[in-house]
């Protein structure tokens, strides 16, 4: 009951924040694309006849996750329908770790969660001549769980080097006393990562010196942790514009969250960092001395609403024969997060010094901004064959239309629609399925694929044949008639997709140091919707 109530909270709130959103201009500031990209993401399919032949049904078909595919297909249904469902899901991250020094090769996590999927409502309302279908449904379109963690040893890389100052991001007064940093050095510095040392500067040399000394050997472990989901309102119609033609409509509202949550700690496991390699001196006299530990954090929560639409045509050729087209507009999405860092250094001698656990500090903020999806354009066929149904479909999309908007962003975002234009292009996402029908059950089979936004692609992983981008899933699935007006389906559906991304903080200017700390990493996400379909 809980998350049903959080369920329902998200989408109130989310709602009310998509009208807001429609009535007055979109009120924003700045984000990445591929984190953008991200958060745009969909399940492949959506409740558990389609999940079961990993497709949208663009063809057409006689169930209510048309509305997310075709919703000229709910001109098939027949009489009234309650669906309702249970999604458990599974998504496992193994990663090759890129990183000079480190003795750890790889690392596996596993992250479980089993909640609502979906409930809908189907109304077949009696007219003279043809069909009238309307529909209303919410669905769990979106699952963000993912977790990536693992510990080691490292000898030739820290993560303290990764805030020193470029040269352009401090000044030095006339007295040789520290002046201005940068936003992300001003954090790190003020929570005892690095320090300046004026007798350095006066001997010419770079003024910063690390919390860790290079050579030494630390103990380093991390945490990402995402969670949170998304979910879909729908309102559709199907129409029986001839005898052998459907069309169809549908508005769509979505709302969700997603959760960021990263921590990365450094350990001088063997006291090499002795107090007379590093020391700190705070305004109050206070003298710190000798690394001992440090730990870096970063946090994001976001709540995200949009709205778009969907249309649909699908058409019989004959009695074995269907294809449908559908035209899915941009989504117009708005998002609100707060986000944070925090900088701790815990010292041998002197006790602990910590930045950003205020909420003044800098690092910490909250911030609103739009963005808009682009076109999709759809497209499907479907054969019968008596007991066997085969369908085949396929989607065009423009990723390098995704815009950010932002009144505040100014520079910002013009350079990260700049970067969209420039990295992304079209992508096609296809998938085929195989439906049997042997008496009161049947089975089912299918194949996914949606390609990488990007033009140019990473490849060379060891750890699966995907490039960054690439999402491939397969399915099975079953279902069973118990009475004429009760039957109950369950799919089982895997998703493979791939990721490359640092460890280390990086920002405008980009790696803060040559050493870096990669991950190659590839998530399985796995699925399981059990559903029940009740003819009223």
């Amino acid at each position: 009951m809980k998350q049903s109530a959080g369920i329902l909270r998200r989408f109130f709130i989310g709602t009310a924040i998509t009208v807001i959103m429609v009535v007055n201009a979109f009120s924003v500031a700045a984000q990445t694309a591929d984190e953008v990209w991200g958060l745009s993401q969909r399940h492949m399919s959506s409740g558990a006849r389609m999940t079961g032949m990993s497709i949208r049904g663009l063809a057409g078909f006689g169930d209510y996750s048309a509305i997310y595919g075709n919703p000229a297909g709910l001109g098939y249904v027949s009489g009234t329908r309650l669906i309702v469902s249970l999604r458990g899901s599974e998504t496992e991250s193994v990663s090759d770790i890129l990183a000079n020094g480190f003795n750890q090769n790889r690392t596996s996590s596993t992250i479980e969660d089993t909640g609502f999927g979906s409930l809908a409502f189907l109304y077949s309302a009696p007219v003279k001549r043809g069909k009238l279908v309307g529909g209303l449904a919410l669905s769990q379109v979106r699952d963000f769980s993912r977790e990536v963690d693992f510990v080691g040893e490292n000898t030739e890389s820290s993560i303290s080097k990764s805030f020193l100052p470029f040269n352009s991001e401090y000044s030095i007064d006339e007295n040789g006393d520290l002046g201005e940093l940068a936003d992300l050095p001003f954090a790190a510095f003020n929570g005892g990562i690095f320090e300046y040392f004026k007798d350095r500067y006066e001997d010419g040399e770079y003024p910063f010196y690390s919390a860790v000394t290079a050579g030494t050997l630390i103990e380093q472990s991390a945490r990402v942790l995402e969670s949170g989901a998304a979910y879909e309102l729908n309102a559709a119609v199907a129409w029986q514009a001839t005898r052998d033609v459907m069309i169809g409509g549908a508005l769509n509202i979505f709302v969700g969250d997603y959760n960021y949550d990263y921590s990365f700690i450094e350990r001088d496991i063997l006291n090499e960092n002795t107090p007379e390699l590093y020391n700190v001196l705070l305004d109050d006299g206070t003298l710190l001395e000798g690394f001992n530990e440090l730990e870096y954090q970063q946090r994001l929560n976001a709540d995200m609403a949009g709205i778009n639409f969907r249309l649909g045509m699908s058409a019989k050729l004959n009695n074995r024969f269907r294809v449908g087209v559908t035209l899915e507009s941009p989504t117009w999405s708005y998002f609100e997060e707060s986000y944070g860092e925090q900088f701790t250094t815990q010292f041998d001698l002197g006790g602990s010094i910590t930045y950003g656990d205020q909420a003044e500090d800098v690092g910490n903020g909250f911030f609103e901004y739009s963005a808009r999806s682009p076109w999709r354009l759809g497209a499907g066929v479907r054969v019968d064959l008596g007991i066997v149904m085969l369908t085949g479909e396929g989607e065009i999309v423009d990723w390098s239309q995704l815009s950010l908007n932002s009144d505040d962003g100014g520079e910002v975002f013009r350079e990260v629609n700049r970067a969209i234009d420039r990295d992304y292009g079209i992508a096609l996402n296809y998938a085929f399925g195989v439906e049997l029908e042997l008496g009161r059950f049947d089975l089912r089979t299918g194949l996914a694929v949606h390609s990488s936004p990007y033009i140019d692609s990473f490849t060379g992983s060891t750890v699966g044949g995907l490039e960054v981008g690439d999402r491939m899933g397969v399915s099975v699935g079953a279902g069973v008639r118990i009475t004429d007006g009760i039957r109950l389906d369950l799919a089982l559906h895997s998703e493979d997709e791939r990721d490359f991304w640092n460890i280390y903080p990086s920002d405008a200017e980009g790696p803060r140091q040559i050493d870096q700390f990669e991950m190659d990493e590839q998530l399985r996400r796995g699925a399981a919707i059990l559903q029940l379909t009740v003819r009223l």
